[in-house]
């Protein structure tokens, strides 16, 4: 039961951090001003396309996927050490064994691993590794709050707000603390800078104001023999 829970906390607040990523991206890591209703309303596409870019990091999904979910099964196995060593409740191995500890480990000293091990192409497995030892941490004191009020509120609030930014940051390739967790800042996956959110056919571009084109009125194709630029009277009435 704890495990299906645990499952279910870790697509949980997968889908909750992706939905994050994509409108703190588009708010304030685009350099566009205007955006249509669809780009806001519709992003079912999108949130999925940046939770397989977490994924896919180093271009193998089946390395990511590993990665992603031994971290996040590791993380869940440390914390029940602190139910079978503490008491019933809050108690301070409940705490201890829910800190963070491997995902600021893992954080910290990324930029040594990074310039130590340059040229090693399981680097890119960081994001995933990070990924899943944050949201296992959030998976699994979710469950132990939930279940048995193992974790005071407070402390589990602290727990969110330290891990959910940076995965933020990571997940739309930001720096953070001036360090890139990948080597290379390729265009996204589930973006395009043009156009967010359109559908793929779509290829309308926006003029230089930033404002779409008119679509063609009721009489565009109607011919007006007095229109502009036409005399309905002949020389000799004028």
């Amino acid at each position: 039961m704890e495990f299906f829970l645990f499952l279910l906390f870790l697509a949980f607040f997968c889908l909750v951090t992706a939905v994050i990523t994509y409108y703190v991206k588009i708010l304030f890591f685009s350099a566009k001003t205007n955006y249509r209703r669809e780009e806001l309303t519709d992003i079912r596409g999108d949130v999925f396309r940046i939770c397989l870019n977490v994924l896919e990091s180093g271009g193998n999904l089946v390395y990511g996927v590993a990665s992603f979910l031994t971290a996040a099964l590791f993380v869940w196995l440390w914390s029940l050490l602190g139910t079978v060593l503490g008491d019933k409740g809050p108690g301070p191995m409940e705490h201890i064994f829910h800190m963070p500890i491997f995902f600021l480990a893992v954080f910290f000293s990324f930029p040594y691993l990074k310039e130590a091990y340059r040229e090693e192409r399981y680097l890119a497995l960081a994001k995933p590794v990070l990924s899943g030892l944050a949201l296992g941490n959030l998976s699994a004191g979710a469950v132990h709050y939930g279940l048995d009020r193992d974790l005071f509120f407070l402390f589990y609030l602290l727990l969110f707000f330290l891990q959910t930014p940076v995965l933020v940051f990571l997940w739309n390739r930001e720096p953070i603390f001036g360090v890139s967790f990948e080597e290379s800042p390729a265009a996204y996956s589930y973006e395009s800078e043009e156009d967010w959110g359109a559908p793929s056919g779509s290829t309308d571009s926006t003029q230089g104001n930033g404002w779409e084109e008119e679509e063609d009125g009721p009489f565009t194709g109607e011919t007006d023999d007095f229109g502009l630029g036409d005399d309905p009277f002949s020389d000799d009435f004028k």
